[in-house]
């Protein structure tokens, strides 16, 4: 289909696509196996237990039941959380068995150092790792494979609307790469 060269995402393709810097903060994530101790882990996520833990991952169907707003509004930071760690978990470092390590609470924990985290680096380095083990095990892809489509709907027009040719590379010029 392309003969000439290859195809890929790039990385400045990716931080045009994501709005998401790559490289821009250099901060480490302390990461050690302090949250997967359960007790520590109640302290983010008040309602888990030992049916909701498997092999150090909390279930995604798990961290769903936080997701619901209640009218108390008590609970915000809880919330905040866990739709960061579901994010992590369920979008941005997608597993095949739809679960996330414990020990990414970790990051969630301050969220004031979680706004300094290089998470642009992390997540196209995650989409890369997965790509690389669908090809090599012929598995499924996971990681942020939402991205491939948006990107494939970007560079190769697949799903835009039909326009007339006169004005197709005026309102589509990526069309002419």
């Amino acid at each position: 289909m392309f003969p000439c060269a290859e195809i890929g995402v790039t990385p400045l393709n990716y931080t045009m696509l994501t709005s998401l810097s790559i490289g821009r903060y250099p901060t480490q994530v302390p990461y050690d196996d302090t949250w997967s101790i359960l007790s520590n882990a109640r302290q983010l996520l008040p309602n888990i237990d030992f049916s909701h833990i498997k092999s150090e991952n909390v279930s995604i169907a798990h961290l769903r039941t936080y997701l619901t707003v209640a009218a108390d509004r008590e609970n915000d930071i809880t919330i905040a959380h866990d739709f960061i760690l579901f994010m992590m978990g369920h979008l941005w470092f997608q597993t095949a068995n739809d679960t996330v390590p414990l020990e990414y609470l970790a990051v969630v924990n301050d969220l004031d150092s979680a706004a300094q985290y290089d998470w642009g680096s992390a997540i196209l380095a995650s989409l890369y790792h997965a790509l690389d083990t669908a090809v090599m095990t012929g598995c499924v892809i996971t990681g942020f494979f939402q991205l491939l489509t948006y990107w494939f709907y970007e560079y190769c027009g697949v799903g835009h609307p039909i326009v007339k040719e006169e004005v197709k590379f005026s309102a589509y010029p990526r069309l002419r790469a």
